[in-house]
């Protein structure tokens, strides 16, 4: 009984530890596409362009917490967002960071700015224009797809105390 306990302690403790790979060339060259695509059909405010990117049982959660569960209730809300505040915006990205989690689901997450962003009352949302957007990225029948993505936005004003270790 003791033994098989310990076997299972470290099955648990050690068995889904595994060895963080870089993504293979081609992996990686697939999944920046489709970043920087999702990028590009954003800058070009074509949302039909920009779902080709998600799966269709992608879900999203933007930076004020609003909780989309697929890509076609997400594609409805940012229809009606990009004709509303969104139309002259452009998203800049900082380099993006990939981690392998599985060979076929990659964590991709980056900083952005957006630029351009102004309410329907006229109000400028630059101090709000700042994060970082984390997206999970499955490979389907060979294709890199967005299956989850979380949009954050930076408080400016917050002082991260781990900065300093990172000296």
């Amino acid at each position: 009984m003791k033994t098989l306990f310990s076997l299972l302690l470290c099955l648990c403790l050690f068995g889904g530890a595994q060895a963080q790979k870089a993504p293979s060339a081609a992996d990686e060259k697939a999944i920046l596409q489709v970043h920087e695509g999702l990028i590009e059909a954003w800058n070009k405010h074509d949302t039909d362009l920009y779902f080709t990117y998600l799966a269709p049982d992608a879900q999203w959660v933007n930076v004020v917490g609003m909780w989309w569960r697929n890509a076609a209730e997400h594609k409805y809300a940012l229809d009606i967002f990009m004709k509303m505040m969104f139309y002259k915006t452009t998203h800049i990205a900082n380099k993006p960071e990939i981690r392998m989690l599985r060979p076929d689901l990659a964590l991709v997450r980056h900083t952005w700015e957006l630029t351009g962003w102004v309410m329907p009352d006229g109000r400028d949302m630059s101090e709000f224009s700042t994060g970082v957007l984390t997206l999970i990225m499955e490979k389907r029948k060979g294709r890199w797809l967005i299956i989850d993505g979380h949009n954050t936005s930076i408080d400016k004003k917050a002082q991260d105390p781990a900065l300093s270790l990172r000296k």
